[in-house]
């Protein structure tokens, strides 16, 4: 995090390219929590399942199990837009390549 982002100006404002590789170290820490956060639900969802249905299910059937997150916040919001003209290509040399839920994962909206 940045001063800024914690609520003390400086008197020098940052550059736009030093604010985002700021935040990039943030960003990955986002990420390695929200897989963190998905083992752990996975895990409950498997207790929880044992006790509902009073069965010792085996670890094995769970394998093949992954949550699904939407992309955590980029800080770069013009991301979204050059996403958005490389699906407008992609769709437009290979119509319906890529479908609505494509879109919702690659962009988080």
């Amino acid at each position: 995090m940045t001063l800024d982002d914690l609520g003390f100006s400086t008197s020098n404002p940052s550059s736009a390219d030093a604010i985002k590789s700021a935040h990039e170290n943030l960003r990955l820490s986002t990420r390695s929590a929200q897989a963190s956060l998905g083992v752990g639900l996975l895990n409950a969802g498997y207790l929880a399942a044992c006790v509902r249905d009073e069965y010792p299910y085996e670890r094995k059937a769970f394998y093949s199990t992954s949550p699904q997150w939407l992309p955590i916040f980029e800080p770069d919001v013009s991301q979204i837009g050059t996403l958005g003209d490389a699906i407008l290509k992609i769709n437009q040399s290979i119509p319906n390549y890529l479908d609505t839920d494509d879109v919702r994962r690659l962009i988080g909206i």
